[in-house]
């Protein structure tokens, strides 16, 4: 709804006028709608009846080529952190053909786009935002611009008042039919011909082939049209790193620092005692005295990663409340600096508590998706209270908290892109089979590309298995829980089956080096 908002006060800027200015040579170039057009009508090639692969690395190949011939933008250390995110994560796609990949990949397409919009942003939550935000007008840009071309020139102008009246007609028209029809049977007959005419009509037209040449146009439009956003450029222009004082009076200011500074040593000292009772507790029993009973750990992790949360969140927003205007310039705020600084460095200390108990979790249960995303989670963390120390201790602005943490969140997720994580699970669970517990349920819902890894014997799964009833203890080990070897054993000889009849069938457009490894090995 914000974006939808913030769109909605956006005016669209003239896209051939605008890169006129900046290019001398535009004329030479095609109107920027037409080249959306032919680009959508690749991307529907491309794309129609197709899963992400190749197919993305070319379109965004292509998106890029035009873009360096129309514009040739002027690149920032943002931008081209953007860019070569956009175009690694392209690449990522066609080697994993990973879903995280492509997720990746479309939000460094937000963020270019929000750069291309104002390339003297140096935030990166705030270049997504306006990209975000210029999707909308974007498409009205594209309205505006066939308007102004040969083809716009011979069709009528049609306005907001006037679609308003062609809608309420239909809507009458439509209200008068059914009344008409419920009253006369051969009124009715007729309707119902002609609404089987219609249905076989469509039944003969693609709508997933319009679907995907919308989708591409809208995604066309984004990048290559140029709006621009008064009153958001404004507010993000406005922004610094930097924190000014406010002028107040002598008197009234001092007395609200004093009181303001007593209320936080007391606070901060007290939540500093208690935080320091959690983390030696932590250290004693999780760090160097942890045994495992074959208990489950689900709950022994998340705890932790739940107090971890709430402690950050508010034990950040206390901090950056005190530290929010003048106390950052009171002289006798040097007490309340060195007990917000232990406050983040003991909550370091909780966040190693907790990547400890992941690593058990680890340990003894193998690897998941979410024991992986706790270990970049913890990361963002960290380098998340480094950050509100360093605005403590530089006298920093929320702006600078923001723009540096969305910077490293960017940067962490195109880590955890570079990975296939399916064949790594698969690789790692089956080589601790004998130390850790493999959950077969688990295993036998990883991706196709992860076949090669996730077949084994039938006398391994059986082994496997009893060592999982150990690990457990037998009276804690229920059946109807777990799958059995030979139901894990049918269930991926029927995946390996499917794949290996389907795969040939695939177009090139699909391609995924992972995918073609994986044919590959099980032909093998």
């Amino acid at each position: 709804m914000l974006i939808v908002l913030v769109a909605m006060n956006t005016r669209i800027v003239d896209p051939e006028r605008s890169l006129v200015d900046k290019i001398p040579l535009m004329h030479r170039t095609p109107p920027l709608p037409v080249l959306s057009l032919l680009l959508a009508l690749v991307f529907a090639w491309l794309f129609h009846d197709q899963t992400a692969g190749l197919n993305v690395f070319l379109y965004e190949g292509l998106v890029l080529a035009v873009l360096w011939w129309v514009e040739r933008p002027k690149l920032t250390i943002e931008s081209t952190l953007a860019l070569l995110g956009f175009a690694l994560t392209s690449v990522l796609v066609v080697l994993h053909g990973s879903t995280l990949a492509l997720l990746v990949n479309l939000l460094s397409a937000a963020l270019l786009a929000g750069l291309l919009l104002a390339p003297r942003l140096h935030a990166l939550n705030h270049s997504l935002l306006l990209g975000l935000a210029h999707a909308l007008p974007a498409q009205r840009a594209f309205l505006q611009g066939l308007g102004r071309g040969t083809l716009g020139r011979r069709m009528p102008t049609v306005r907001g008042r006037a679609v308003f009246t062609l809608l309420a007609i239909a809507g009458i028209v439509f209200l008068f039919s059914l009344l008409y029809q419920a009253s006369n049977p051969h009124f009715d007959r007729w309707m119902v011909k002609l609404g089987s005419e219609l249905a076989a009509l469509l039944d003969r037209v693609d709508l997933a082939l319009a679907g995907t040449f919308a989708l591409g146009l809208v995604l066309s439009n984004t990048m290559l049209l140029r709006t621009r956003n008064e009153n958001l450029l404004q507010w993000m222009i406005g922004s610094t790193d930097e924190l000014f004082r406010r002028r107040r009076k002598p008197a009234n200011a001092m007395l609200g620092l004093r009181y303001e500074l007593r209320t936080g040593v007391i606070l901060l000292g007290v939540l500093n005692a208690l935080l320091l009772v959690a983390n030696v507790l932590d250290i004693r029993h999780v760090w160097f005295g942890f045994e495992f009973n074959g208990q489950y750990l689900k709950q022994f992790v998340h705890e932790g990663t739940t107090l971890l949360i709430l402690s950050i969140l508010l034990g950040a927003g206390i901090v950056l409340w005190f530290f929010r205007a003048n106390q950052n310039f009171y002289r006798g705020s040097k007490a309340l600096r060195l007990l917000a600084y232990l406050w983040l460095a003991q909550n370091v200390v909780l966040a190693i508590s907790v990547a400890v108990r992941n690593y058990w979790y680890i340990h003894h249960y193998a690897l998941a998706y979410k024991r992986i995303g706790v270990i970049f989670f913890l990361l963002a963390v960290v380098v998340g209270l480094l950050l509100v120390g360093l605005k403590v201790q530089g006298r920093r602005s929320r702006h600078f908290l923001f723009r540096w943490n969305a910077l490293s969140a960017y940067c962490i997720l195109l880590l955890l892109a570079c990975f296939n994580w399916d064949v790594l699970i698969a690789k790692y669970n089956f080589a601790k089979q004998d130390q850790a517990f493999v959950h077969l349920d688990y295993m036998a819902t990883l991706s196709d590309r992860a076949l090669p890894w996730l077949i084994h014997p039938q006398h391994e799964l059986e082994l496997i298995d009893q060592h999982n009833q150990e690990i457990i203890g037998s009276n804690s080990f229920s059946r109807t829980l777990y799958m059995p070897p030979r139901s894990y054993a049918d269930v991926i000889a029927e995946r390996q089956g499917a794949f290996l009849a389907t795969y040939p069938q695939r177009s090139w457009k699909s391609w995924t080096y992972a995918d073609a490894r994986a044919y590959h090995l099980l032909r093998e």
